[in-house]
């Protein structure tokens, strides 16, 4: 099912900006997200945010994008 994607502004400890669901209990608040698009998995969110910024340092969310999520 497709979901809205969005990604914090901010980096993790390890220098990734984390990628979340809509719908996400973690999803940062809105000061602090950018919106990345309507995309049905984490992967092809995550490749469009990529092409988009010219930025390689994203990783999935643990919790809502556990398959894109790197550890």
């Amino acid at each position: 099912m497709a979901k809205f994607y969005y990604y914090n502004k901010n980096t993790d400890n390890k220098g990734n900006h984390e990628v979340h669901t809509e719908d996400c209990s973690y999803i940062p608040n809105s000061s602090n997200r950018i919106l990345i698009g309507y995309e049905n998995i984490c992967q092809s969110a995550i490749q469009r945010v990529k092409k988009d910024t010219n930025k390689l340092n994203y990783d999935g969310c643990y919790f809502c994008c556990n398959e894109c999520h790197k550890g």
